[in-house]
């Protein structure tokens, strides 16, 4: 399941907007990570909420009415799903209209919590920067239910008590008498392993406590249970272990190679990604993400540069406030593959940057020149750059020399 783009007409503040996720057929298996920016009340999580209320089938499982004007509005995208591409759209996402799913092949296929068909080898999942509250403990092993792949996957909802039922489970896998089951839980606790220490500064999981089921790691050499942990480390252990559990469940609804786990492909959408995290974690956040779980079309909202400037090759989209309405462009060229101190200069985070003022100046030059695609004002501008501070500069003939490779592809 690949999102190739959407469109929305009088959706949350947008009168009208696209985003092209997917251009190049040839990204199909490994999509760019589309990072959605701006500032406050511009409208980047309504895209998100806009891909939830089309797979879910009605706006009033995405907490909010999201349509802006209700007699004159539309959301479709359009999908590429088992070899074959398809259109979701519905003109009726409004609370009180009945809503119809615009495509027979997914009329009645896909709600909240159905049981998946067969052959639906993928997952979804949301993730918002709201943390959970539950406690972690648990009273006794739980099995996962494997119908329940899709239960809250695009809600937002995420509970620590799953997080210690499928560390318990996956715990209780490679104990079993049985072969098979030893193997796929040995698999999983690998990748549990994986997990913690991608998400701990020097930590690691220790193991679980049988006599009370609680999950126990290591962090600066003492073992603490997972409730003692910082907010940030928790957020990206419970996101990625829960991620973990429904891969585990497509793994054994279609019978998959244990190896073939973690590639299991997908779509996840992360909601101001930033939150929780100190600024080293962000620029590791989706790298550790994507080298676990190299399968999936990351789709993520953020405020932080530091997040733009961390992911190669990112297709980037800001939203803008145009008083009335929000529109949506695409600035990959302004802002992808860049240092983080020419990101933190640029007009959408406005951060003063100690360069002196002549260099200022010329990078503001270039950034219009490029949003002009004025090529000859832009190459001018970088020359005399380089030519000020070579050393620093000289990431503009990597920018140069992708240019000729894609020109000569």
């Amino acid at each position: 399941m690949r999102i190739l783009n959407l469109h929305i007409r009088n959706i949350g503040p947008f009168r009208d907007g696209s985003i092209d996720f997917i251009s190049d057929v040839d990204n199909m298996a490994n999509p760019p990570v589309t990072i959605i920016t701006g500032e406050n009340g511009t409208g980047k999580t309504i895209i998100l909420d806009a891909i939830r209320a089309l797979f879910l089938g009605q706006s009033n499982n995405i907490e909010r009415n999201i349509v802006r004007k209700i007699d004159d509005y539309s959301c479709t995208m359009s999908i590429y799903h088992e070899q074959e591409y398809d259109t979701i759209s519905s003109k009726n996402l409004y609370p009180s209209h009945n809503f119809e799913l615009n495509t027979p092949k997914y009329q009645t296929r896909f709600r909240a919590g159905q049981r998946p068909n067969s052959s639906w080898n993928w997952v979804l999942n949301y993730w918002t920067s709201k943390l959970s509250t539950d406690s972690f403990e648990i009273k006794n092993l739980v099995v996962p239910v494997l119908e329940n792949l899709y239960v809250n996957a695009l809600s937002g909802i995420h509970q620590n008590v799953e997080v210690s039922q499928l560390i318990c489970f996956f715990d209780y896998l490679k104990t079993s008498e049985s072969r098979e089951e030893r193997i796929v839980g040995e698999r999983l606790f690998e990748i549990l392993k994986k997990i913690v220490k991608l998400s701990l500064i020097d930590g690691e999981f220790k193991y679980v406590a049988r006599t009370t089921l609680e999950p126990i790691v290591q962090q600066t050499g003492h073992e603490v249970t997972l409730d003692k942990l910082s907010s940030g480390n928790l957020y990206l252990i419970q996101r990625m272990v829960s991620l973990l559990g429904k891969m585990y469940s497509t793994h054994i609804i279609n019978n998959n190679p244990i190896d073939e786990l973690c590639k299991t492909p997908g779509i996840l959408l992360i909601d101001e990604a930033e939150n929780h995290l100190h600024p080293k974690w962000q620029k590791t956040f989706i790298k550790s993400i994507q080298a676990i779980f190299p399968n999936l079309q990351i789709i993520v909202t953020t405020h932080s540069p530091f997040i733009v400037s961390s992911i190669e090759n990112a297709k980037i989209y800001v939203c803008q406030s145009k008083g009335s309405h929000a529109v949506i462009t695409d600035e990959t060229d302004v802002y992808s593959n860049k240092p983080i101190e020419e990101i933190l200069l640029s007009p959408l985070f406005g951060v003063t940057y100690p360069f002196n003022t002549e260099i200022s100046d010329l990078l503001q030059q270039r950034k219009i020149a490029i949003s002009e695609k004025n090529i000859t004002k832009r190459i001018e501008l970088e020359n005399a750059l380089k030519r000020i501070n070579p050393q620093y500069f000289s990431f503009f003939e990597i920018d140069s020399l992708l240019e000729d490779l894609t020109k000569s592809n």
